[in-house]
């Protein structure tokens, strides 16, 4: 019985830790979602993603994190020619997903 209580005790500090571990990276991964953002995409954008971007693109605050990835994605590779393909170009494919959750924030 002392046995079972002294692994139990050891092994719920690991396993608590294992369990908050995601936690901490999403956020990490917004933290840095909001650099780029505020860096790349906010001066045509708007600081919370509210303007049409040269006023042509749809407003990103009220877009789902599904849209804005393939928008990005779509942009990127070149199929969707816009004025601000060149900073797109720059992203890789986990800026691409941090940046459509974090643009959720925004609203």
């Amino acid at each position: 019985m002392k046995k079972r209580i002294y692994l139990l005790s050891t092994l719920l500090p690991v396993l608590g830790f294992l369990f908050a571990a995601p936690a901490l990276s999403a956020e990490a991964d917004l933290v840095k979602a909001e650099k780029v953002y505020k860096r790349s995409c906010a001066t045509c954008h708007g600081k919370q993603g509210e303007k049409p971007a040269m006023g042509e693109s749809k407003i990103i605050n009220q877009l789902k994190p599904e849209e804005i990835s393939t928008a990005l994605s779509e942009r990127k590779a070149g199929n969707i020619p816009s004025a601000g393909s060149p900073a797109k170009q720059r992203l890789s494919e986990q800026d691409i997903h941090n940046l459509s959750e974090y643009i959720q924030t925004l609203k």
